[in-house]
């Protein structure tokens, strides 16, 4: 089922991103089977109906409008009526970021399984000594610090089923499933407590990661290296769609998953950060100029392929999902 809320199973209307016989991709509102462009409801008012991008940037002017016509029950039988399979389509990103932030190491399950995983692993005796340290470091961080942001460029966002090419000599490429947030209003110097006023939607994401290259071998003194590490062509699967932020009643309540070839690896609830979605949204306002349309890869639970010791090979299948927000499927084919 497509987009519902934490307490209901009601089907909603959620925006895709689609396109049909090499045509280019335009915004459209879907149900559970059917797809209809926005351009079909732009006599009523909608701005920017042919491009995703556009719409998006135009959020503040399109917001109140989009959720009338989603809250109209004529939406539906239009949807089913005038428009097409949703099968017929290709899924783009439902997103056109001007720029995506990452948030790293965010959740506390993740970092307590890699300390775990550290020396003498989760059952040697150092292991309860980690743990300790860990979990103590996390509150003081929790209490002192703040979210550890970094950029990722818009041009590896791709679609939600599309191919994931991996060469042979991409020996640690991992995943990392998360909620992304997509802005709807520009924000600068936001508060905590008012940023979620600030969000569009919510969409599915993996942010794919060559481990490797997190840390330069040649400057090892210059830290992290998130360009050649999370940055190429198709390192950010999005979607299949955004499910606007009034029908989703507590993202931090929301469960995370991912697949490979069939097995979980990732399974988590977003209530798990450190750092709320809106403590990100503050940070990141008080430091650069939010805008529509702009991305935030809000981090990942426990069960990185850096746990298990696998990491992604040509032939791979890999199905990433939020409860309520859809799942995507990926291919990793060899190039």
């Amino acid at each position: 089922m497509l987009a519902t809320t934490n307490t209901t199973t009601a089907m909603l209307p959620v925006l895709v991103n689609v396109s049909f016989a090499h045509c280019t991709p335009f915004p459209a509102l879907s149900t559970e089977t059917h797809a209809l462009a926005l351009a079909y409801w732009a006599p009523v008012g909608l701005r920017g109906v042919d491009c995703v991008g556009t719409f998006l940037h135009e959020w503040d002017a399109n917001a109140a409008l989009l959720k009338q016509i989603s809250d109209d029950p004529a939406t539906a039988d239009a949807i089913a009526k005038h428009g097409m399979p949703l099968s017929s389509f290709r899924m783009h990103a439902p997103v056109a970021p001007r720029q995506v932030y990452c948030t790293i190491g965010n959740y506390r399950s993740q970092l307590l399984q890699a300390a775990l995983d550290a020396d003498d692993g989760p059952d040697g005796p150092g292991a309860a000594g980690r743990r300790t340290a860990l979990l103590n470091s996390v509150e003081t961080r929790r209490r002192d610090g703040a979210p550890y942001i970094c950029l990722k460029g818009p041009a590896c966002v791709s679609g939600p089923n599309d191919l994931l090419p991996v060469s042979r000599d991409l020996k640690t490429l991992d995943w990392e499933v998360e909620i992304g947030v997509v802005i709807g209003q520009s924000a600068v110097g936001v508060r905590a407590e008012d940023a979620l006023e600030c969000i569009a939607g919510y969409c599915v994401v993996n942010d794919i990661t060559l481990r490797e290259r997190v840390f330069r071998q040649d400057a090892p003194a210059l830290g992290t290296d998130w360009l050649q590490s999370k940055s190429r062509p198709g390192w950010l699967p999005a979607g299949p769609w955004m499910v606007p932020a009034w029908n989703i009643a507590d993202a931090q309540q929301i469960r995370l998953w991912l697949r490979l070839n069939g097995s979980m690896m990732q399974d988590g609830v977003a209530s798990d950060m450190i750092f709320s979605i809106s403590e990100q949204i503050a940070y990141l306002s008080n430091f650069t100029r939010l805008e529509p349309g702009d991305l935030i890869c809000t981090g990942t639970p426990a069960g990185l392929g850096t746990h298990y010791g696998r990491y992604l090979r040509p032939g791979d299948v890999l199905e990433a999902g939020i409860d309520g927000l859809g799942s995507q499927r990926l291919t990793c084919i060899e190039v």
